[in-house]
């Protein structure tokens, strides 16, 4: 959590520093969920939130969990990678295997430990910013009961449910999930 805390930080220091005001923010899995930390943090300094297969509370699978302590790169190959997707060619699966597991494993690894522990639910009713959320229809890892929950309890958000998608929806359906992020970004906030 204490990376959580550091990048938050981070994050809001660039904008501030960028003299950016009232920016749209957004992440996918655990960059959703720091993106939810930050509008919960700030939630009048906003003028859009755009979360991705993330929820108020991750946790991560006992299967992956155990598998990252024992054998990471097993893991990553065998249980992560597969479940990331609902469906997917070789190419896009190879790429993800070398992204998921190169440059930095030990930080690969901390942010599992970091989106196991993330919650927070208790707060997220506190949101303001209008919200866009998205989820893959088939998503495994962070299961589409998670947006439904976060659609329930921020007043301004819509959530999306991207057919025939798992929890990679900005790869596996980048036009679905790009129109959707540029419609809210062209939308004027209030």
């Amino acid at each position: 959590m204490q990376e959580h805390r550091r990048v938050r930080r981070g994050g809001r220091r660039f904008i501030s520093e960028a003299g950016i005001e009232r920016p749209a923010i957004g992440g996918h899995s655990m960059g959703g969920a720091i993106a939810l930390t930050i509008a919960v943090k700030y939630p009048r300094d906003l003028s859009s939130l755009i979360v991705m297969d993330t929820g108020a509370k991750l946790g991560v699978l006992p299967s992956i969990r155990d598998g990252l302590l024992k054998n990471p790169l097993q893991t990553i190959e065998r249980v992560i990678t597969p479940l990331s997707f609902y469906r997917a060619d070789d190419e896009l699966l190879r790429e993800s295997r070398g992204t998921l597991a190169i440059p930095n494993l030990d930080v690969f690894l901390n942010d599992y430990a970091a989106c196991d522990v993330f919650d927070i639910r208790e707060r997220v009713s506190e949101l303001s910013a209008r919200t866009l959320i998205m989820c893959g229809e088939y998503d495994k890892l962070t299961p589409p009961i998670r947006s439904h929950y976060l659609n329930a309890r921020i007043p301004p958000s819509t959530a999306f449910f991207i057919r025939d998608s798992g929890h990679m929806v900005p790869l596996e359906k980048p036009n679905a999930s790009g129109r959707l992020i540029i419609d809210i970004l062209a939308t004027p906030s209030r």
